[in-house]
């Protein structure tokens, strides 16, 4: 009897081809959906952590990092701290491992761009001696190849760079550190954790090709290059036994306790011997910060995304079966009569909907893991630019999604499969279950409405539960529509608006602290106007957690008085030369750690503690800064800058600016940088929106044939009364209309 039942089940249900076919694709997108975004989530988080990771493989990337922004010490130096740090070491469950000293300064790269013309890009360059902690990572992959620098005129170039500028190994390039241009020979083509997020410092967009370089030369080829001493560094990186949980940038909560207790000791620890160094863990560091802030944000949205898609075939599946209970009413109710038992009934209606799920979860496994994840994994490969290593999709992943989606499914099934077991076949057989008519206040709502406009509004809300139904499932695929295109839209206002329009200065030239004169004096020569910008990392007191903070000489909501123009959203501009430092900070700063305007509170420079009022709050930065006046800055760390903003006039070249200067970036180049970011996750948004869209398409549709069907009687005394075709057409598109407008409000109102 059970299989007589749902094979009767299954012969209505292929009757309406159209309504099956909608539901199937539903479901199908939805399962597409869940394993292309999931795959990518997967991909960046198991990246993140195999590179990362203290292994033969991974690059053994450091839990501490102490730095000294501000100078370079000596090799004696260098090694005393280690020996400082190690004998200092406190009464703590993280035991050290290893500390090794590390150079890094900033440089420039020349590029020949024609027989007569060169240019110098920026760069940021490495001295390694390839020991246990942060090496350059090569991974098996065509990108890479080659080996270590060892001899002091050799370099191993980063891929990003070499791919973008078809650079190989072998070829020789000129480069600089602010003590002339030397040239070195490529060895190696590889990557490095502080750049694997290839971006230019405070930049959270991928540098554009030719804007940025990274290398990573021998301990002794830098110190030739930069004309140092042996064994000079200005980076300490600590390595830990074990891999200890650190604090997040995204959250309020504190999760490494032990760590940043830990950061608190060796800050403490050193103030004796260097109160301008600042001590970190991982979350200061921007590239690695990145990474791990796009895999938790993918590991939480791509849920999120194909819940809301299944949860749409799960009400289109509810909506179509009691649409196919009330179409068979009559069948039901003469099998009741003829002592077929409820329990015999409900089966069939709860295994359609698994039937569904089944087959439109096999045709979106099909299509996720030949076009879906492949696709996906293009796009992180081409928007981070490194390799995957490891580009399966997880199974258990699969089989979360279909557990899911079959699960939703399945519920969908159980209330009209409730109905259809419980229906009164002396209601039916009078004809009552068939009967609705609009409420009395619906009913003088429409009295004097149009003829048209009032039987459509009483025609829809004749059913309310469903009409509800199908505003949420419309508004859930609006919400997806609408959110791609707020985020586009916001992320170019910020960009834009960041850098076009709030920046007036042309170019940037970095400087080694107390060598800006060069810089002026060029261009006082030149006639191009300047202002001095000095960059300098902080922290909360008692916060292991970075804060850029800023010092400018000109503060500005708008016009051209300023070479940055800041958006003041609360608050007044500060005042220099107060006993407290008036400070403005950005709205991150305000909201994660709760400070407000009139505060007072202590931001630390390595072991230096300094008390700062608050006066105003900043939006639209993309990290956490502090705003000061550039003198109460330079009073406090002890330079004046670390770069010049410069307004060029038009017609003059910046030729001899490289020579004053260790990197220059273009506001152009920033924008074009945007530009092409914005290409590249073209397609990654394209793709969500045109999902929100069939979704829409597919249950107004479905809505739409439904409403047809049930109301063949009601549409045939109309056309028997003389309405016209046309007239009639018109109602039922209006309706259709109506609910897709109320949705799209919806979703626009949650988005």
């Amino acid at each position: 009897m059970y299989v007589l039942l749902t094979k009767r089940l299954a012969r209505s249900l292929w009757r309406t081809k159209i309504r099956l076919v909608a539901v199937l694709l539903i479901i199908m997108v939805g399962v597409f959906s869940g394993i292309a975004f999931g795959h990518y989530a997967h991909t960046a988080s198991t990246m993140y952590d195999e590179i990362y990771a203290d292994t033969e493989d991974g690059i053994n990337l450091p839990d501490i990092w102490v730095e000294n922004p501000g100078a370079v010490w000596n090799g004696n130096q260098a090694d005393s701290w280690c020996e400082h740090i190690s004998t200092q070491w406190p009464e703590s469950e993280l035991v050290l491992n290893e500390c090794e000293a590390r150079l890094i300064l900033d440089g420039m790269l020349l590029i020949e761009e024609d027989e007569e013309e060169s240019k110098l890009i920026p760069a940021i360059w490495h001295g390694i001696d390839e020991g246990y902690i942060d090496r350059v990572w090569m991974p098996e992959d065509d990108c890479c190849s080659g080996r270590l620098a060892v001899a002091d005129d050799e370099i191993v170039l980063d891929a990003h760079i070499a791919d973008e500028m078809e650079i190989a190994i072998g070829d020789t390039i000129s480069i600089g550190a602010g003590q002339g241009i030397m040239d070195y020979t490529i060895v190696g083509i590889g990557f490095h954790s502080n750049h694997l997020y290839f971006a230019t410092p405070g930049s959270i967009l991928p540098a554009e090709a030719g804007t940025f370089a990274t290398g990573y030369l021998s301990s002794t080829g830098l110190e030739r290059l930069a004309n140092l001493s042996s064994g000079s560094a200005n980076r300490l990186l600590i390595d830990l036994v074990g891999s200890p949980d650190y604090d997040l940038l995204s959250t309020d909560e504190v999760e490494g306790v032990e760590l940043a207790e830990l950061i608190i000791s060796i800050r403490s620890s050193i103030e004796s011997v260097d109160s301008t160094a600042i001590v970190y863990d991982r979350s200061g560091v921007s590239s690695v910060e990145f990474l791990r802030a796009d895999a938790e944000g993918a590991m939480k949205s791509y849920p999120v995304i194909t819940g809301m898609l299944v949860i749409v075939a799960g009400i289109t599946i509810f909506l179509s079966l009691q649409r196919l209970i009330q179409s068979q009413a009559k069948e039901i109710a003469v099998l009741r009569t003829l002592g077929i038992p409820r329990l015999a009934i409900m089966p069939g209606y709860i295994i359609a909907p698994i039937g569904i799920g089944l087959i439109g979860s096999l045709f979106g496994v099909i299509l996720g893991l030949t076009l879906g994840a492949p696709g996906m994994q293009a796009m992180y490969e081409d928007l981070i630019g490194i390799p995957v290593i490891n580009g399966s999709v997880p199974y258990s992943s699969i089989a979360q999604i279909i557990l899911i989606t079959m699960t939703i499914v399945m519920f969908s099934g159980i209330r009209p499969a409730w109905q259809a077991a419980n229906l009164d076949p002396l209601v039916v057989f009078r004809g009552h279950n068939e009967v609705r008519l609009a409420s009395r206040a619906i009913q003088k709502l429409t009295a004097r409405l149009p003829t048209t406009v009032g039987l459509t509004i009483r025609s829809s809300t004749r059913k309310p539960i469903r009409l509800a139904f199908t505003f949420f499932a419309v508004g859930l695929s609006m919400l997806i529509l609408g959110s791609m295109l707020f985020m586009m839209e916001s992320m170019e206002q910020m960009m834009v608006k960041g850098i076009e329009d709030n920046q007036n200065w042309d170019s940037q030239a970095f400087i080694f602290p107390g060598t800006e004169e060069g810089v002026i004096d060029w261009a006082e020569s030149t006639g191009a106007d300047f202002e001095l910008y000095l960059l300098y990392p902080a922290n909360p007191e008692g916060d292991s957690r970075q804060l850029m903070t800023i010092g400018l000489d000109e503060f500005a909501t708008s016009g051209n008085d300023a070479m940055q123009i800041l958006n003041l959203a609360e608050g007044n501009h500060p005042t220099a030369g107060e006993s407290t430092k008036q400070v403005l900070i950005d709205n991150g700063i305000a909201h994660f750690l709760g400070w407000g305007v009139g505060d007072v509170q202590t931001i630390s420079f390595g072991s230096q503690d300094v008390e700062i009022k608050i006066v105003g709050i900043t939006e639209g930065e993309i990290s956490r800064t502090v705003y000061f006046h550039r003198s109460d800055l330079a009073e406090i760390v002890g330079f004046e800058a670390t770069s010049v903003l410069l307004k060029i006039p038009e017609g003059v070249s910046s030729e001899g600016l490289g020579e004053v200067s260790v990197g220059i970036v273009q506001k152009q180049d920033l924008l074009n940088t945007f530009t092409d970011l914005m290409e590249k996750q073209q397609g990654f948004f394209v793709a969500i929106q045109f999902l929100g869209i069939i979704v829409a398409f597919v249950v107004l549709f479905n809505t739409l044939i439904m409403n047809l069907s049930e109301r063949d009687s009601e549409l045939a005394t109309l056309r028997v009364l003389g309405a016209p075709i046309s007239r009639l057409s018109r109602m039922m598109l209006g309706e259709h209309f109506a609910i897709g407008l109320i949705g799209g409000v919806l979703g626009t109102i949650c988005s």
